[in-house]
């Protein structure tokens, strides 16, 4: 058994980015070291510990099932130490009345605010904070209580990070078009009909991306991208402005009569689920209430939209 005070703190922190973000490159980026002096660090800690962290197969850093399993013992304790400034202000200037939630920026303007506004309208006063993150960011900092929930559309990015998941939502996809696109007369779009058209969408990598390259590839159609961006707001603005269709829900885009956009549901069981993130442990008794301020907008939604009816499903 070792002890946590004799280990290099600085290499068991950059053992943690490189789990986060799955390259030494990135993570010695972020602890400001080079790569080579990042190589040593990790090997030094491996020697410390007497554990194979990594598996070094093709030049790449893997992690063996050690590494997975000594990640898991240490990671709140490593998040913690990083958010310890922004979690000691938080109890200087923070009382049970604040909620923080972190999320995405669609899901920020989808759910997130219309929850808080919801919550403003039918009960006491409260205070929140409402932080866009990527993916990572959100499940690593929820689960070191850096805020009280996130909200993610499902699978959860890092498996090894331990949260509490809740699905609450469940959202057809769709194709955002244009409203004078000719495919907007349909009511309902097939992939026959969206093949071979040119889409606006999110830079490879990025989930809606990916799950339009899946749902095209699947059917054995390629994908026509030329127009690409790291935000999905920008996207529904390329759409609008002719520049493509894209792959989109509900949930992610904010439509108005005269706004310029049409929605169409795809043909097929073709849907997403939506979650709350929470800290393993109790929960602050604003989280239940916004969560139930959602679900209360949810419904709000349905009544007045037919087609937010046919195309979210609360859990």
């Amino acid at each position: 058994m070792f002890r946590a005070n004799t280990l290099n703190l600085r290499a068991l922190q950059l053992f943690r980015h490189i789990v986060l973000t799955g390259a030494l490159s990135e993570a010695s980026e972020r602890m400001n070291v080079s790569t080579s002096a990042a190589s040593r660090l990790i090997s030094q800690l491996e020697a410390e510990i007497g554990l194979t962290l990594f598996s070094r197969a093709k030049r790449q850093l893997e992690l063996t099932e050690e590494g997975e399993l000594f990640y898991r013992q240490i990671a709140n304790t490593l998040i913690g130490l990083d958010e310890i400034r922004t979690v000691s202000a938080d109890i200087r200037r923070r009382t049970q009345d604040w909620l923080s939630i972190v999320t995405a920026a669609p899901l920020a303007n989808g759910l997130a605010i219309p929850g808080l506004a919801q919550m403003r309208r039918s009960g006491p006063e409260f205070q929140s904070t409402v932080n866009v993150e990527t993916r990572f960011e959100i499940e690593s900092k929820v689960a070191a209580r850096g805020y009280n929930l996130g909200l993610i559309s499902l699978p959860v990015e890092n498996a090894i990070i331990e949260l509490d998941v809740v699905p609450f939502l469940r959202s057809r996809l769709g194709i955002l078009l244009a409203d004078d696109h000719p495919l907007a007369s349909k009511d309902v779009l097939s992939i026959s009909d969206i093949a071979g058209e040119s889409f606006a969408t999110l830079a490879p990598g990025q989930r809606w991306r990916e799950r339009l390259s899946e749902l095209l590839g699947n059917k054995g159609q390629a994908l026509k991208a030329p127009f690409e961006t790291g935000s999905t707001l920008v996207t529904v603005e390329m759409v609008r402005q002719g520049l493509g269709i894209t792959l989109i829900d509900r949930i992610c885009v904010t439509l108005w009569p005269g706004c310029g956009l049409a929605l169409r549901p795809l043909e097929g069981d073709y849907w997403i689920t939506y979650a709350s993130l929470h800290p393993r442990g109790p929960r602050a008794p604003l989280s239940e209430r916004f969560l139930d301020a959602i679900s209360a907008h949810i419904e709000n939604l349905r009544a007045r939209d037919p087609q937010a009816a046919e195309m979210l499903e609360l859990i």
